[in-house]
């Protein structure tokens, strides 16, 4: 079927494809100007303000494996790849593929003779690309270089099927327009910004041919080869002489190198001998940082949205904090404060403010779930002084009588997924202000808001109550969580919805429904409710229903897919959410079917999860790379699977292994220091030695550390 699809795309490429320039040439720069595409991933790299999205094919479309660069600063550019810096109309980002040319004939990665994946050498994570060009195999390394706005790309030749000697030359180019040429390097410059490919050894033949930067050399067989590049980037432009002169700096790398590996030797590792859990938490603890800027600016939805939420922003700084990101973390918690909260406590949504009643109420509980960990992991209380004032306004404003009404929950006419469904109480919103609340009473002695915690207090018991047990207007029902209810009580689930996608099933069905919906999760995930308790269990069990829902490949709609006005098919942070409840529950047959689709799914082996995997024509090809799938995956290993988390500031680890896990070690960074934890094996906790003291679980099977642990060992032995 996805064969089928790819040519149909491909034949009405052919027919629109524009009358200026090549018909081949327009297929191919349209084909990969798509964000998703059957078997298409990313990987994302990061070197200070400059962004790299490396994009492996398997489907020949051109060459295989080729990057794009962004401005990490500019949100709005990465929305579409045709704004990418090394973009050009006539040939897309061809230009950053690798040619190996042989006999006069240019060899590049191929869609099936290319494989890719993330690689961990020397102390830093680099892409691994691995292709043939004739009988030499070619290996590629590419790394961002901590701040510089440079990448290193490796490449190693093996003469491995190669019967005799062979002239060889390795391509590499720049795109078409202002280009600049010095003895090892090539430097283009464009209205977004400057890239320079560098070679320099000073024993390598090297030339320019136009717009491309040429090694030559000879391969004898068996024979290997390494040559060291660089793409240097100014995004955007600045004086000259500077480019010129980092240029220049770049012969040997051990001065920034040492940089790169000291930043990574202080973040989170986990090792075990799981290794869909081990690759899983690497991929998303090497592809996260790369989305987020060092002053904390993040597109939400690569080549998707170019905008900001500050949910998806919190949701991501948690998961940065989980992999031991802990300046990136302030930085996106920083810049969410002074530029997405109002004075008066409204929350942007797509980098904008709306109308109050339009507010997505969620969103304050997420911020506070963020800031409450980083303080709790870092030990820094700064960003919550500093922000006291908007984090009351930001508590107080979904507390207004326009919102809270006199059965003590919230209501508005958004739903949590942003359709607009009529006045009603939302499940989502019920749960995350019920949460930030919490973290606001635990909170307040810090922000210096004691004077609102009895206030603070009533609401949150009442809201809680009556989402629980109010017969008529609560959200449970039949022993389960619903999703939403009118004002006037009624469930709100069957409905006429119109879409505005011409086959989504909400225009083209006569009739919706909105539940299941995968936020009735979201008790479960922050521990509302016990996770093993009869209303869990019976809200997982209706949840099941979302697997395959019209598919077969596995994963989870984010609700019920005939009311879907844009995209049907598994989305990947909705699939996170009943990961992670299933887990908590103990349904670990179920999570592993779950954690094994996000692990085989398109962008899991490599950490950059689309938004969702779309099943209409419409749509299949404008889905986007989200920065917060690839969080929910790191939170899973650390929280759900480590059980690592925080009590009242105190840390609490109660591991959930799968049944047969043997020995489990991570080093967390904790505070000023981290916390080395050995975990004996899947199987309940017999007690714990922290740094060299004996501790006994609490009834619940946890191990609590003491209040005054700032890092050390924790070696947990099981049953």
């Amino acid at each position: 079927m996805k064969r089928l699809q790819i040519l149909s795309s491909l034949f009405m490429l052919l027919a629109i494809s524009s009358s200026g320039m090549a018909q081949s040439d327009s297929t191919l720069v349209h084909l990969n100007d798509y964000s998703f595409l059957y078997g298409r991933q990313y990987f994302v790299l990061r070197s200070g303000r400059t962004q790299m999205f490396i994009q492996w094919d398997k489907v020949d479309l051109g060459s295989a494996f080729t990057y794009l660069l962004f401005d990490g600063e500019n949100a709005q550019q990465s929305a579409r790849k045709d704004s990418a810096c090394n973009f050009n109309p006539r040939t897309g980002f061809e230009t950053s593929a690798l040619e190996v040319e042989m006999g006069g004939y240019p060899f590049v990665a191929l869609g099936q003779n290319c494989t890719a994946k993330w690689v961990y050498e020397d102390g830093i994570p680099m892409v691994e690309a691995v292709w043939w060009a004739g009988g030499i195999k070619v290996t590629e390394k590419i790394f961002a270089v901590a701040g510089m706005n440079t990448f290193v790309r490796s490449i190693t030749l093996d003469g491995a099927s190669i019967i005799g000697g062979e002239n060889i030359r390795l391509r590499l180019g720049v795109p078409e327009g202002n280009i600049e040429k010095f003895p090892d390097a090539i430097l283009y410059s464009g209205e977004k910004g400057r890239i320079a490919i560098v070679a320099p050894q000073s024993d390598l033949h090297t030339g320019i041919d136009g717009n491309y930067l040429e090694i030559s050399d000879s391969l004898a067989p068996g024979q290997e080869q390494t040559f060291n590049t660089f793409v240097v980037a100014q995004i955007p432009s600045g004086p000259l002489e500077d480019m010129v002169s980092r240029m220049g700096r770049v012969n040997t790398g051990s001065e920034f190198l040492s940089a790169t590996r000291e930043h990574w030797a202080k973040t989170t590792t986990v090792m075990t001998g799981d290794g869909v859990v081990q690759n899983l938490f690497n991929n998303v603890r090497f592809t996260l940082p790369g989305y987020v800027s060092d002053v904390g600016i993040m597109d939400a939805g690569v080549f998707e949205y170019g905008g900001q939420w500050i949910r998806d922003a919190s949701n991501t700084t948690i998961g940065l904090l989980q992999i031991g990101q802990f300046e990136l973390a302030h930085n996106l918690l920083s810049y969410m404060a002074d530029n997405m909260i109002g004075d008066n406590g409204a929350t942007m949504i797509s980098s904008s403010f709306v109308n109050p009643e339009d507010e997505e109420f969620d969103q304050m509980g997420e911020f506070w779930d963020a800031m409450k960990e980083y303080y709790y992991w870092t030990g820094d209380a700064s960003l919550l002084k500093k922000n006291a004032k908007k984090l009351i306004a930001m508590t107080n404003f979904p507390l207004q009588p326009q919102f809270l009404d006199s059965t003590g929950m919230v209501h508005d006419k958004r739903e949590y997924w942003e359709r607009f469904l009529g006045d009603g109480y939302e499940l989502a919103y019920q749960v995350y202000v019920i949460e930030g609340l919490r973290d606001a009473i635990e909170l307040a002695h810090v922000v210096g808001a004691e004077k609102y915690v009895s206030r603070w207090k009533r609401i949150e018991a009442k809201m809680f109550n009556t989402m629980m047990y109010n017969p008529k207007m609560g959200l449970v029902h039949d022993g389960a969580f619903i999703k939403r209810r009118s004002v006037d009580g009624a469930i709100m689930d069957t409905l006429r919805y119109k879409g505005y996608i011409i086959d989504s099933p909400a225009l083209t069905e006569s009739m919706q429904r909105l539940m299941p919906d995968a936020s009735m999760a979201l008790p479960i995930d922050l521990g509302l409710v016990n996770p093993k308790s009869a209303i869990a269990r019976n809200t997982l069990n209706e949840l099941q229903s979302l697997w395959d829902f019209r598919w077969s490949f596995g994963g989870y709609d984010r609700y019920n897919t005939s009311s879907e006005p844009d995209q049907p098919g598994p989305w990947s942070f909705a699939t996170g959410f009943i990961l992670r409840a299933q887990q908590a529950a103990d349904m670990y047959g179920r999570s592993r079917k779950t954690l094994d689709y996000l692990y085989n799914v398109q962008g899991g082996h490599t950490g950059a999860y689309f938004e969702e995997i779309p099943l209409n024509r419409h749509q299949e090809f404008k889905d986007g790379i989200l920065p917060w799938p690839s969080a929910e995956v790191a939170l899973f290993v650390v929280r759900s699977w480590l059980g690592v988390g925080f009590a009242n500031g105190r840390v609490v680890i109660k591991p959930n292994l799968y049944p047969g896990t043997g020995e489990v070690n991570a080093n967390l960074r904790y505070h000023d220091s981290s916390i080395g934890l050995r975990i004996e094996s899947a199987g309940p906790v017999r007690e714990a030695v922290v740094n060299g003291k004996i501790i006994r679980p609490t009834k619940d099977g946890a191990i609590v550390l003491p209040a005054d642990f700032n890092g050390g060992t924790v070696n947990i032995r099981t049953h």
